[in-house]
């Protein structure tokens, strides 16, 4: 066996054992071995994976089963698919995060709005549904995170308020489908609806 191919077999274990970086590591020597360019489309897609799973492993370890599974059939085809899988992923996550930055950089007037920490503090002192219909027509929710946004719109559902989460879904646009939090929770609106 050569020593490329000890070191694109460790970097596999290293995956599987979800040892990312190890990984990366031993990816980046494997180059060094190669000069295959079939192989280096292979160790591309490799490294791909291995620096995806850092933040979102779980889609990482997935598309990692897809391959193996796919690459069976075309080894080169899968590769050029995944990678192109991939690019898309990390695009639909910068997406996501313009929108939400969007969210953050709205300049509402003191008057016209309530920071999310504000309102929560107000929901916990009489409740969600009775702060919120307070507030729905008089004055604008500002949110600083994604988790702030997840959560009230969690709880827009269950306090039956599920038209005005559809509602924000339709305003935000596209960019929240492929985040995986709020793809769910959409499914979960539609799935009360029927």
């Amino acid at each position: 066996m050569t020593q490329y191919a000890k070191l694109k077999n460790k970097a596999k274990r290293a995956f599987i054992k979800r040892q990312y970086t190890q990984a990366l590591t031993l990816l980046s020597l494997a180059h060094t071995f190669n000069t295959n360019s079939k192989e280096s489309l292979q160790l591309n897609v490799l490294c791909a994976l291995a620096d995806m799973a850092i933040e979102h492993e779980e889609e990482a370890r997935a598309l990692f089963e897809y391959y193996h599974i796919i690459s069976k059939k075309n080894e080169q085809e899968a590769s050029e698919m995944l990678l192109s899988m991939i690019d898309n992923f990390d695009k639909n996550i910068y997406a996501l995060n313009l929108a939400i930055t969007r969210l953050e950089d709205i300049e509402v007037d003191k008057n016209d709005g309530i920071l999310y920490a504000d309102f929560e503090t107000l929901a916990k002192k009489i409740g969600f549904k009775e702060a919120f219909e307070d507030l729905m027509f008089s004055s604008k929710i500002i949110f600083t995170s994604k988790s702030d946004f997840l959560i009230f719109m969690q709880n827009l559902v269950e306090y039956g308020f599920k038209d005005v989460a559809i509602h924000y879904f339709e305003n935000i646009g596209d960019m929240l489908f492929f985040d995986k939090d709020f793809a769910n929770l959409y499914q979960k609106i539609l799935h009360k609806e029927s």
